[in-house]
């Protein structure tokens, strides 16, 4: 990507609230709750997203190696904008830019979890593995892998991640391994296999998140006829994997390629937000989907 670190933000060139969609409901105890969108030159694949707790602040990763920051505008409660105001560069264990490093494509950033000290963990796919970050411009901390990271199928590997509140790290491969997808959890810097999801579907799993109780969110997509994106929210009971409930399954290119999600409590429940990757596609926004659902 031809661009200078210091000048991304002021060459970004966004379109916020380009659409926002009425209230609907898109199942039993899901509600739509308001649809965005933010169009980049620069930064594409937006993959990994998390939202502050009180629903107005964001941050993501983008597939080049990006980290964002941003500001999500609201009305009577409902998304009504998103604004960027902060780019930066993810850096790898020797200080420089992993985008600088093409070399099995170890800039692609899927998965993001923010802890509350402020430090996070990146997911990354075709090397797969994870770093941990005390801050956005810090050197990536080296975290060992598990053996069978370095058996999965290229760009379908380490797609989501997520902080439990007992503050394990989770993460789980977009395809899966021996007819399940394995659940792995990092604990005293060793990860360990805990369970496994049933594939349903063929959906992929591409993005998760747990409710402050535990509860698993599993945000999973697929291709239909290489034309168009469906998209599928499953949610898992504390303590439980398996087959799970599916809370919502979209129609077919009723949304883009959504990849990431993150959970927030507002005062009228529990809100999803979900972001699209446009693949790099020319003139495909960004965008941010958000959903009200009952316990």
């Amino acid at each position: 990507m031809k661009i200078a670190f210091s000048r991304a933000v002021t060459r970004l060139r966004v379109v916020a609230a380009a659409f926002c969609w009425a209230t609907a409901s898109f199942g039993e105890g899901v509600t739509h709750m308001g649809t965005v969108e933010w169009a980049s030159e620069e930064v594409i694949g937006v993959s990994g997203l998390d939202i502050s707790a009180d629903g107005l602040r964001f941050s993501a990763v983008a597939d080049r190696g990006w980290f964002l920051r941003g500001q999500l505008k609201r009305k009577d409660g409902e998304l009504s904008g998103v604004e960027v105001n902060r780019i930066l560069p993810l850096l790898s264990g020797d200080g420089h830019p992993v985008s600088a490093r093409r070399t099995e494509d170890q800039a692609d950033a899927e998965g993001l979890a923010v802890a509350e000290d402020g430090s996070f963990w990146v997911s990354f796919e075709r090397w797969a593995h994870v770093s941990r970050y005390a801050s956005p411009s810090a050197a990536a901390e080296w975290i060992e892998d598990h053996s069978d990271f370095a058996r999965m199928s290229d760009n379908r590997q380490l797609e989501a991640l997520a902080l439990h509140p007992d503050g394990g790290l989770y993460t789980f491969p977009e395809n899966p391994l021996s007819g399940s997808f394995p659940v792995y959890v990092l604990r005293d810097a060793t990860w360990e296999i805990v369970g496994q999801i049933d594939p349903s579907d063929r959906f992929a799993v591409v993005g998760a998140d747990f409710g402050e109780d535990g509860t698993l969110y599993l945000l999973e997509r697929k291709l239909v006829v290489g034309l168009w994106w469906q998209n599928r929210l499953r949610r898992f009971e504390p303590g439980t994997f398996g087959t799970g409930e599916v809370l919502w399954t979209s129609n077919r290119g009723e949304f883009g390629n959504l990849e990431g999600i993150s959970l927030w409590s507002a005062p009228d429940g529990l809100r999803i937000l979900l972001v699209s990757d446009n693949n790099g596609r020319r003139g495909v926004p960004t965008q941010f989907v958000e959903f009200l659902t009952a316990p």
